[in-house]
């Protein structure tokens, strides 16, 4: 059944109301009208079942019939480089598909995008939306301001319970086949990717002396979006993320 991203603050008393460039996608482009059954979701863990009452230019109303609720139990926060061009909105939607509870940007001595204007904010933030819809996703994975590589690195080490790795392309072990025993003490993973170019050994040091483990994914020298998703799925992989429901 579809699936449709309605804002909170327009679900209320059991009520939806979808208006304008959304209201127009539901009625012109998918042709739903009054009585038809959908699935709507506010972003914030909520999912419900809802059927249209009211279909006019611009406007769609409609009534909950059943909700549920669920949030990501191991959430992952994917710090990458962004890649050139449309490479960066490719892997927002992967990673929005995924399960990537966050995108946080990080701007270190060879990226090349440094930041995005306030519109590119928003396109990024559509496509993790429509990302959220076209999988059944209940959240909608966030997308952060471009931040310093260093920062992040300092932000990942104070956030307790995670495990912090970084790809790196001279490594030559998987530092989690060390770590069996431990594994349900993690409730999450910050993943650090580099750019076009890898990270400086400078950078690598100071991430490691933060705690951060540096992990490979291969003899291959992949692209940032490439890598990005290969770390995100043997991370989620090894912790049972993928598990059979």
């Amino acid at each position: 059944m579809p699936h449709f991203y309605v804002k909170p603050e327009n679900i209320k008393n059991d009520i939806f109301v979808m208006e304008n460039e959304q209201a127009h996608y539901i009625s012109n482009v998918r042709r739903f009208k009054t009585d038809d059954e959908i699935m709507i979701f506010d972003g914030a863990g909520n999912s419900y079942k809802a059927k249209i009452t009211a279909v006019e230019k611009g406007y769609v109303k409609g009534r909950i019939i059943s909700s549920s609720y669920a949030m990501p139990e191991f959430k992952v926060t994917l710090y990458t480089a962004m890649p050139k061009g449309d490479r960066f909105e490719w892997l927002i939607e992967k990673a929005g598909e995924l399960g990537i509870s966050e995108i946080a940007p990080v701007n270190t001595k060879r990226s090349v995008n440094k930041s995005f204007s306030p519109n590119k904010s928003e396109r990024y933030e559509k496509i993790s939306i429509a990302a959220s819809s076209q999988c059944g996703r209940k959240d909608i994975m966030k997308i952060s301001d471009p931040v310093d590589f260093k920062t992040a690195c300092k932000k990942a080490a104070e956030d307790g319970g995670c495990i912090n790795v970084l790809a790196w392309e001279s490594e030559s072990l998987n530092v989690l086949t060390k770590i069996s025993a431990e594994k349900n003490k993690y409730k999450g993973s910050n993943i650090f990717i580099g750019p076009e170019g890898g990270f400086e050994n400078e950078e690598t040091e100071f991430a490691q002396k933060l705690g951060i483990q540096t992990i490979t994914l291969g003899k291959n020298i992949l692209r940032v979006e490439t890598a990005a998703i290969i770390a995100s799925v043997l991370i989620f992989n090894y912790f049972g993320v993928y598990k059979a429901r």
